[in-house]
């Protein structure tokens, strides 16, 4: 976990493929797991106003042209509200935005991550080691089978980066 400022020790970073409308996400998270939807802020980090309560989650837009640039971040207010890790979390809104959605899978390689695919199903990926560098992911290929994405080729990690 890190501090991403304001008290916030970093719980959940999903990051969509696209837009999750807000008014649908503020009622799933509201139908599904009791928050409230004006805890939950939508737009510019850099736009929300000191004054502001301070959120449960934030679901913040990208820059021009980034792929999977839509992020939703969380403390661990989200994470007692919904009882889900961070990758539960994501498949449980994949499925119901039918968006895909990539989070740390858990490893030291900074160009590895988990991509969630819009069934729920999940795999790692390798992104453009270039393009990560400027936040911007772009999936290269996987590094395993992921069920509900057969269109990826399937590249075997190199030993250093296996499990």
């Amino acid at each position: 976990m890190s501090e991403t400022g304001g008290g916030w020790a970093l719980v959940y970073y999903i990051q969509f493929e696209d837009e999750l409308p807000a008014v649908d996400l503020r009622r799933f998270l509201k139908e599904s797991y009791g928050i409230a939807p004006e805890a939950i802020y939508v737009g510019r980090i850099r736009d929300r106003s000191a004054d502001d309560p301070r959120p449960v989650a934030m679901f913040t837009p990208p820059d021009d042209g980034e792929e999977f640039g839509w992020m939703l971040i969380g403390d661990t207010e989200l994470a007692d509200a919904t009882g889900q890790g961070e990758r539960e979390l994501a498949a449980a809104l994949t499925r119901a935005f039918g968006v895909r959605a990539l989070v740390d899978d858990g490893s030291l390689f900074p160009d590895t991550w988990l991509l969630v695919s819009t069934d729920g199903s999940s795999g790692r990926v390798l992104v453009d080691e270039d393009a990560a560098a400027d936040g911007d992911l772009r999936i290269v290929h996987a590094l395993e089978p992921i069920r509900g994405e057969p269109q990826l080729t399937v590249v075997s990690p190199p030993d250093w980066a296996r499990d």
